[in-house]
Order: structure tokens, then C-alpha cells, then sequence
């Protein structure tokens, strides 16, 4: 799916508007090196690149076909692709099990392909794929119909839902994180999302691994996918739907799918220390924190602010989760203190007041010591507004991260949001909430601590 030498797209359009042109567009525009194969008896050139009557006219080997045709032309079309010898095939369409009937026969004989040709098959009603690594963009999101470079980080994102993913992946690119890799499998007659994630967990291109699953089909794919994760030292970030009953009749509507047990599904979270989120939103987050590769050798948090109010609700989220934040030693408090107005204080949080807007670089002064602190185990910097005279503030904020490699995230509310865009462009984990930060930083604790107690377990069974 994700190195394909040569992709052909059955049932291609010259319009790159439609939905089964735009790949054809994308992989043009995005510099696809592998060869391209247009496929439509109608059309001798599809969007200025040689057009081919049938899979059969194809000159070269074709290790990926996009399959673009109604869901009623779909199973002969993967009878040729089998019959071409072709490795994989991606079905967008809709209209199989999720609509019952019709459809799951349909479905059914998607499934017997897969197993009786070794074809393997992503979908139907699915997205599609992207490979940031081989610009191989095998899908028809919309998020792709601007132009621009797309940022890449080592980051995958595989989910059972297209809107789920691309919404996950166009959070993640709005502050300033990118995926190599992307996957929606939809309705799962044949690959699932975690078997994808088992192949990407060993990946050494990847190092943070996203996934949204509904049903509960190949847990032993999943388990397999959490332990190497774990084993490698990458956060799993892992969404699933269907947890109640309500849930459960909105996934099977949506992609036919039986979701399974949630207690199956949580069990190997909680034994591979998988991190398991409340949304998408959270999903993006955590992408947005560990992409910064920083661990943490334990819970305690240092909250630096100039708002005493925002600091007490960072302070309240943070000990109600399970961070501490304990007051400095004697020797740190007289060290920040000296450094402080009159009015501040240099209690854990330390408060800088309305003084640093009047002097920006206090901020820098007091992280200086504040990530050298050895009773420090994680830092963040809350603030809000301050369009004006904040460069001084944002340089204060990256000295500091660039001075340590414990976790450190900002969280700044409020203003026309420019200074936190331009901290995001520094590569700094900012969050628009102060809850937002904390919970992040939480996974960061959590996801470190369980590493260190599997680190420990692999040496003492050595």
C-alpha cells in the first residue's frame, strides 16, 4: 500500500474535481515517482497521462490499484486485478455490508477474493491511503486540494472511519504536524486497521503510532501491534467507539461492523501500555507532544504563568490526574525569588504576574532555573493574549525548551492566536487550554513509566 512501484486507478476521471479523479491528481501534483496507470475504456489520456483501455493493456507490474467504480462494477474489477497479478487493491466505494442486503453479498464476494487469491483489499466504503515517504496518494480527501508542502513528521494515523482519520490528520497539520503515513479501512473485508498497525509498528520510519478502531476483529493483529509498539519504545495512541450500546448501533450502521468487548480491547491497552484517548482532539494532542520524542523520569510538574487564575485551574487539572505539583526545594524558591517582583511568588505555580509583560525576558530568567531543577520532571508555561511585545515572551519559551529535553508544553488562550502559531512553528508542544497541556503531559508520564517498568521487566527476565 505505502511503497507501490506502480499504481494504476480503475474507473479514473478527467475531472480532478470528482471524487474518482482526485487521485490521479494528487499523485501528479504530489511527485509520485512510480509509474502511473489510468485506467478507462473511454479515454485514451485522463488528465494529460496515457489512459488504458483495461487492466489487461497495462504495460508495466502494478502493485496498487485505486478501484474508483461504483460498488456494482467492483467485484469484477477485482477479479482482473487478482487475475493481473496485482498485490493490492483499494475500494472506495459504498453500498456493501453497511447496507445489508445487496450489499453484504457484495461484501461476501469481496471477502472470498481476498482469501482465494491472495489480493489483499482495503475497504470498501473506505478513503484510501498516503504515503508521505513515496508521495504515493492513494485516497480522495479533500484534505489535499490546496496546494503547499505538507509537513511530515514519523507519525501514522490508521483508522476504521475516513472522516475520524483525515479530521485527527488535518488537527494534527493545523498545528504543525505531519503523518507519514495514513490509512482508512472501512468496512474491513480484508485489512484491518490493526493489522495495519502491526506492520507499522515495526516501521523504522514511524515513531508514534495512531489508531481508531469500531470493531472487534483481529485482537490478535492488535496485540501484536501494542507489544512491538511497546517493545520499541513508540506511543500507540489508540481510539474505539462502541463501548455502550447506543455506540454499538451507531458503529454497525456506520460500518457493519461488531465492535467486540470493551473489556477485551482495554485489556491489551492496559498490559502494553497502549495510551488510550478520550477523542479526537486528544488523539492530535498527543501527537503534537510526543512528536518531540521527550520521556519523563517521573510526575512532577513545574507551571510557570503570569495569570494567577489560570494557573490555579492548570493546578487543580493537574493534581486531579495524577501530576504533582510540589513547592520547590528551599534552595530553588530562593533562586527564583531573587528573580521575581515583590508581588510574585515562587511557590509551585510560580507566578511572574502582569511584570513580564514589561519585562519579557523575566520568563527566560526563571526557566533557566526552573528546567535545570533536578526535583523537576516536567514544565509548563501558562499563558494568554500578549499579541503585543510577545516576541520577547515566545523567545523567552523557546531558550527554555531548547535548555532541556523534559517534556515542556505551553498552553496560551486567548489573542488572535499568532504567538501560539509561531511557537508551534518552533516545533514547541502549545495548546489553546491549559487542560489541553496537562493531560498531554499526563500521557507523557504515563507512557514513560510504563516503559521504564517494561525495560525493567525484559532485564530482569534476561
Amino acid at each position: 500500500m505505502f511503497r507501490p512501484r506502480g499504481i494504476a486507478i480503475i474507473g479514473a476521471s478527467n475531472d480532478p474535481a470528482k471524487l474518482s479523479g482526485r487521485p490521479l491528481d494528487y499523485l501528479l501534483r504530489m511527485g509520485y515517482k512510480g509509474h502511473v496507470y489510468p485506467v478507462n475504456p473511454t479515454r485514451p489520456v485522463v488528465q494529460g497521462t496515457k489512459s488504458y483501455a483495461s487492466l489487461r493493456d497495462v504495460p508495466g507490474p502494478v502493485d496498487l490499484a485505486i478501484v474508483v467504480v461504483p460498488s456494482s462494477s467492483v467485484v469484477q474489477a477485482l477479479k482482473d486485478c487478482a487475475a493481473a497479478g496485482v498485490a493490492a487493491a483499494i475500494v472506495f466505494a459504498s453500498g456493501f455490508s453497511e447496507m445489508g442486503g445487496k450489499g453484504l453479498h457484495l461484501q461476501e464476494q469481496v471477502e472470498q477474493i481476498a482469501k482465494t487469491t491472495g489480493l489483499r483489499i482495503v475497504g470498501p466504503n473506505c478513503l484510501g491511503t498516503f504515503s508521505l515517504a513515496t508521495s504515493a496518494f492513494a485516497t480522495f480527501s479533500s484534505a489535499f486540494d490546496e496546494e503547499g508542502e505538507l509537513p511530515d513528521d514519523p507519525i501514522a494515523v490508521v483508522s476504521q472511519s475516513g472522516a475520524v482519520g483525515t479530521f485527527i490528520y488535518s488537527t494534527m497539520v493545523s498545528q504543525g504536524v505531519g503523518a507519514r503515513y495514513y490509512a482508512n479501512t472501512g468496512n474491513q473485508a480484508d485489512v484491518t486497521v490493526a493489522e495495519v498497525l502491526a506492520r507499522l509498528a515495526h516501521a523504522d520510519d514511524v515513531d508514534v503510532l495512531i489508531g481508531y478502531l469500531e470493531d472487534g476483529r483481529s485482537l490478535d493483529k492488535l496485540e501484536e501491534a501494542a507489544a512491538t509498539a511497546q517493545q520499541r519504545g513508540k506511543p500507540m495512541i489508540l481510539l474505539k467507539s462502541g463501548a455502550t450500546e447506543a455506540g454499538a448501533r451507531a458503529v454497525g450502521f456506520h460500518t457493519s461492523s461488531a465492535p467486540g468487548t470493551d473489556a477485551d480491547f482495554q485489556a491489551i491497552v492496559d498490559q502494553y501500555g497502549a495510551i488510550r484517548v478520550e477523542g479526537m482532539e486528544a488523539a492530535a494532542d498527543s501527537a503534537l507532544i510526543f512528536r518531540t520524542g521527550r520521556r519523563s523520569t517521573g510526575r512532577r510538574i513545574a507551571i510557570i504563568t503570569s495569570s494567577g487564575g489560570a494557573a490555579a485551574l492548570a493546578t487543580d487539572a493537574a493534581v486531579q490526574i495524577g501530576l504533582r505539583v510540589d513547592e520547590p526545594s528551599p534552595e530553588s524558591k530562593a533562586a527564583l525569588k531573587a528573580l521575581l517582583p515583590e508581588f510574585g511568588s515562587a511557590a509551585n505555580p510560580i507566578d511572574l504576574t502582569g511584570a513580564l509583560l514589561n519585562d519579557p525576558p523575566l520568563l527566560e530568567r526563571v526557566l533557566s532555573k526552573v528546567v535545570a531543577d533536578p526535583d523537576i520532571d516536567m514544565i509548563l508555561v501558562v499563558l494568554g493574549n500578549a499579541d503585543r511585545g510577545s516576541e520577547g515572551i515566545v523567545e523567552g519559551i523557546r531558550s527554555g525548551f531548547a535548555a532541556t529535553k523534559k517534556p515542556f508544553a505551553v498552553a496560551w488562550s486567548g489573542g488572535s492566536g499568532r504567538p501560539r502559531r509561531t511557537l508551534l512553528g518552533l516545533g514547541i508542544p502549545t495548546y489553546s487550554d491549559p487542560l489541553r497541556a496537562v493531560r498531554a503531559l499526563l500521557r507523557v508520564a504515563n507512557f514513560s513509566a510504563n516503559a521504564a517498568q517494561s525495560a525493567g521487566d525484559a532485564s530482569n527476565r534476561a
